[in-house]
């Protein structure tokens, strides 16, 4: 059963609220005031949080904003805002939604279903894709793609093996002979080319102690 998280202080709306998405067969978890409300997200984990625009005691953009930093949980915003200045400064703080007062709660339930719908269909498409993660690396072995703190760098046909390899290896020693193995550019290939590559790895990882050099004949990652 997917979670929904709740912060509004009017409580008719919060009650009318908690009754109808829990007949909408949802767990529905409430808070009236952002008073403890950041520790119960991170230890209820909800699915997408619905919170009221203008909470007393504290900024809703700063609210936000402290939602994003432990979680990247979907948020709707509930206001009597309406205005286009109101919708902008809620989107640029990272809200998924916007929903102003007074509102259908069948709408508010649409815009529920819409977004936990897209988010589910996301992470299907993504356990189809193969990947190898350590600390800020990524490789995506499907579309031969490589990140770096999340962000896409570009590396050759011949970095992307040799990266992918020492992934694949972990902690053990890969030989420059095991990676001679994987490149080819004609009928001499000499091992300092392995080195060549290495230090270009590194550069584009942005980090030369991520992987190591053993006795200048092996590779591996630093752990």
């Amino acid at each position: 059963m997917e979670k929904i998280f709740i912060v509004e202080d009017d409580f008719w709306i919060l009650k009318s609220l908690e009754l109808y998405l829990s007949n909408s067969w949802y767990d529905v978890f409430i808070h009236s005031s952002w008073n403890n409300a950041i520790e119960s997200i991170v230890g209820i984990n909800p699915d997408l949080i619905i919170l009221d625009i203008n909470l007393p005691w504290k900024n809703w953009i700063e609210i936000c904003k402290e939602i994003r930093e432990t979680k990247s949980i979907p948020i709707i915003m509930l206001t009597a805002k309406n205005t286009e200045n109101d919708k902008l400064k809620a989107f640029e703080a990272w809200a998924d939604d916007y929903v102003a007062k007074p509102f259908s709660p069948k709408e508010l339930l649409a815009r529920i279903q819409s977004i936990l719908r897209r988010i589910k269909t996301k992470e299907i498409k993504e356990e189809k894709w193969n990947f190898l993660k350590y600390w800020k690396i990524e490789i995506n072995l499907d579309k031969i793609k490589v990140k770096i703190s999340n962000r896409e760098v570009f590396f050759t046909k011949n970095e992307f093996d040799i990266l992918k390899k020492i992934l694949e290896w972990g902690w053990k020693i890969v030989s420059r002979e095991d990676l001679m193995d994987l490149i080819w550019y004609s009928e001499y290939l000499f091992d300092r080319t392995i080195d060549t590559h290495i230090k270009n790895i590194r550069k584009k990882i942005d980090d030369k102690d991520i992987i190591l050099t053993v006795r200048w004949e092996w590779y591996r990652l630093n752990n």
